[in-house]
Formats: C-alpha cells, sequence, structure tokens
C-alpha cells in the first residue's frame, strides 16, 4: 500500500446525492465515510475528488460557492481526522450549461480530463491509484484513463476501503 492514492466520486460516493447541492445545510455524509477517511489518512493514503458539477454551468451556484462547499466538507473531515488531497471538478454541460458553461469539455466525465490531471499532478499510475464511483460515467472515465474502477458498494465506506485496500 505504498504511495497509494484513491480518486473518488462525490456525490453518491461520500455524501448523500441530493441533486444541486446548494448548501452545507444539504450535505449528509454516508456511513462509513468518517472512519474510512481517518483510516487513509493515518495509512498516508491520499484521496482525490473527481466531479462533475454541472450546477455551476447551470447557474444553480457559482465556483465560489462551490469551492467554500468543498471547504466545509474537507474541514468535517479534517475535524475527523480525514482529509480531501484536492477537488477536481467541472463546470461545462454540453446542453445545459449557460453561456461559457454550455460546451462538450474533456474534464466531464464520462472523459477522463480531470483524472488525466491529477495523474499528471500525482504522478499517479495504474499500479497505485483506482477509482471508486456510483454512476457508470466513473466507470468510463476511469477506463478511458486506465485507472481500476469500483463501484461504491451499499455498506459502511470503511468496510468497502478495507476490502479493496487488500488488493494493494
Amino acid at each position: 500500500m505504498n504511495k497509494l492514492t484513491i480518486l473518488l466520486d462525490r456525490d453518491g460516493v461520500i455524501i448523500k446525492d441530493v441533486g444541486y447541492l446548494n448548501s452545507v445545510k444539504k450535505i449528509k455524509f454516508l456511513k462509513g465515510v468518517f472512519q474510512a477517511f481517518k483510516y487513509l489518512k493515518k495509512n498516508k493514503i491520499k484521496v482525490i475528488i473527481i466531479t462533475n458539477q454541472s450546477a455551476v454551468g447551470r447557474g444553480i451556484i457559482n465556483s465560489t460557492k462551490l469551492k467554500s462547499i468543498h471547504n466545509y466538507i474537507n474541514n468535517c473531515l479534517k475535524k475527523r481526522g480525514g482529509e480531501i488531497e484536492k477537488f477536481y471538478f467541472c463546470p461545462f454541460h454540453p446542453k445545459y450549461g449557460k453561456g461559457y458553461y454550455k460546451k462538450n469539455s474533456f474534464d466531464r466525465k464520462p472523459n477522463p480530463g480531470m483524472i488525466i490531471k491529477a495523474k499528471r499532478k500525482f504522478k499517479l499510475n495504474s499500479k497505485n491509484c483506482f477509482m471508486i464511483g456510483d454512476k457508470f460515467s466513473d466507470k468510463l472515465a476511469a477506463k478511458k484513463a486506465k485507472i481500476k474502477f469500483y463501484f461504491k458498494q451499499n455498506q459502511s465506506f470503511l468496510i468497502q476501503i478495507k476490502s479493496l485496500l487488500k488488493k494493494y
């Protein structure tokens, strides 16, 4: 488990998917997330979030608000011994984005752009990282970026993480 990094989708993986998250009041961490992040930090395993956020492109929230939501999530994790190394998000949507945000983006999952950026920045390869997501678009993005993918299981996140780490 040396220098392993885990890439995670955000909604449906670490927090409840509530549609377009526009307030920290709507954040509900999923079962076992705090324990899993504490375990990962203790074992020096980095966590990176890879998330489509068309709410920005649709004008539901702005990127400053989204970054404050991400800071809130990270602060909650840090208070309990965990941490997210970096958040990558794609604000674009090819159909529903407004103005500048209405475009096809190589970053928008199922495209691998955000994963490729993370791989470059953190020197990741197919042996030292994997991704967990809850949608087929997450799986496709991971496949295109040539990294292993696992669907989020309906169990405590800590149990899933410990089970997956046995493979590395």
